[in-house]
C-alpha cells in the first residue's frame, strides 16, 4: 500500500501513545489469542489512534471454516468475555457478527470464512459494485493491524490497494444521481416541508461524498459513515473546505441550505468533468438547471 494511500487514510508512522487504543488493542490480541484463527486483525478507531473511553473493539477473525456457535462462544469466553448480548447474520452463510464485554469495554466480532471474506472482495474489486457496505470492509481492512496472520494480512491490503478505476468511475455515476431533485426542492421550499428538505439535504451530502470517493479512488459507504471531516481532508480532488460547508449548509434554514448545496455539488460537478471526463454529466445539469430559490 503506497505511502499517499495510507496518509488519505490518516495512518501515521509516528510512535503511538493512546493509552485507551492501546488498552483496546492488547484486548483484541486476547481475543484472537483465544480463538486461533489463521487471520484475525482489528481496525477501526483503535488502529487510528482515536479511542476513548467509549470505543468499543471494531475486529475480525477468519476462519479457513466456520467453527460452530457454541465453540466462538467459548472462545470469547476463554478470552475473559461476557456472553453475547447482540449479533446479526448467519454461519451457514459464512458470517456473523456479534458482541460481547471485556472488563466493561465492549467488543464486536466479524467472524467470516476465507471464501466468504474473497467474495465480499470481489464485489468491490471484480464486480465493481459502488454503494455497498463492504466499502467499510475495505477501508478497514487497509488500515488494519494483524492479530494473527500478518502475511495473510498484507495480501489482502495489497490487493485493495490497487483501487480500480471502473469502481471509481461506478461510484462517480452512481452517487450522482443521488443528487437533490432540483425541481421538487424549488416547490417543498414553499410547502412547509423542512423535515422532507432535511432528508433530501442529507442524501444529496452523501451523493456528493460518494462522488468524490471515487473521483479520488477512496472505498466509501453511508453506512455508519462517521469522522466526515477527516474523510474529507484525505481527499485530494474536492471543494475547497469541503467538510465545514457541508456541515453549515446542514445547520442552515431550508433555502440558504439549498442555495449552498446548489453551489457545492456545481464545484463537484466541476472536478469531475476535469478528471473524469468520460462521466455523461447531461442528466445532472439538466435537473440542476430547476432550482429556483425563489
Amino acid at each position: 500500500m503506497s505511502g499517499l494511500y495510507l496518509h488519505a487514510l490518516g495512518v501515521s508512522s509516528r510512535t503511538m501513545t493512546n493509552p485507551h487504543s492501546a488498552l483496546r488493542r492488547s484486548i483484541a490480541q486476547r481475543v484472537a489469542d483465544a480463538h486461533g484463527a489463521p487471520l484475525a486483525f482489528v481496525s477501526g478507531s483503535v488502529v487510528d489512534e482515536l479511542a476513548d473511553e467509549r470505543s468499543d473493539v471494531d475486529m475480525s477473525v477468519v476462519f479457513d471454516l466456520l467453527p460452530a456457535r457454541d465453540a466462538l462462544l467459548e472462545s470469547c469466553r476463554r478470552a475473559g468475555g461476557s456472553d453475547w448480548f447482540w449479533h446479526a447474520g448467519d454461519l451457514a452463510d459464512g458470517g456473523l457478527v456479534i458482541a460481547f464485554r471485556i472488563d466493561d469495554i465492549e467488543v464486536q466480532i466479524g467472524y467470516s470464512d476465507a471464501k466468504t471474506l474473497d467474495a465480499h472482495l470481489d464485489e468491490l474489486l471484480v464486480e465493481h459494485k459502488a454503494d455497498t457496505p463492504t466499502h467499510k470492509l475495505g477501508e478497514g481492512i487497509l488500515k488494519a493491524e494483524a492479530l494473527a496472520g500478518a502475511q495473510r494480512l498484507a495480501a489482502l491490503k495489497a490487493r485493495l490497494a490497487q483501487f480500480p478505476p471502473e469502481l471509481g468511475q461506478a461510484m462517480i455515476d452512481h452517487f450522482l444521481r443521488q443528487g437533490a431533485p432540483w425541481r421538487a426542492v424549488s416547490q417543498l421550499l414553499h410547502r412547509d416541508g423542512d423535515l422532507w428538505c432535511r432528508e433530501l439535504l442529507v442524501d444529496a451530502c452523501y451523493g456528493l461524498f460518494g462522488a468524490l470517493a471515487g473521483l479520488n479512488r477512496r472505498y466509501f459507504t453511508t453506512f455508519q459513515f462517521k469522522r466526515m471531516t477527516r474523510f474529507a481532508n484525505g481527499l485530494a480532488l474536492a471543494p475547497r473546505d469541503f467538510a465545514g460547508r457541508v456541515q453549515r449548509l446542514l445547520l442552515a434554514p431550508p433555502r440558504p441550505a439549498f442555495a449552498q448545496l446548489h453551489e457545492i455539488e456545481g464545484e463537484v460537478l466541476q472536478l469531475v468533468a476535469a478528471k473524469a471526463p468520460l462521466t455523461d454529466l447531461s442528466n445532472v445539469r439538466r435537473r440542476r438547471a430547476d432550482f429556483q430559490p425563489g
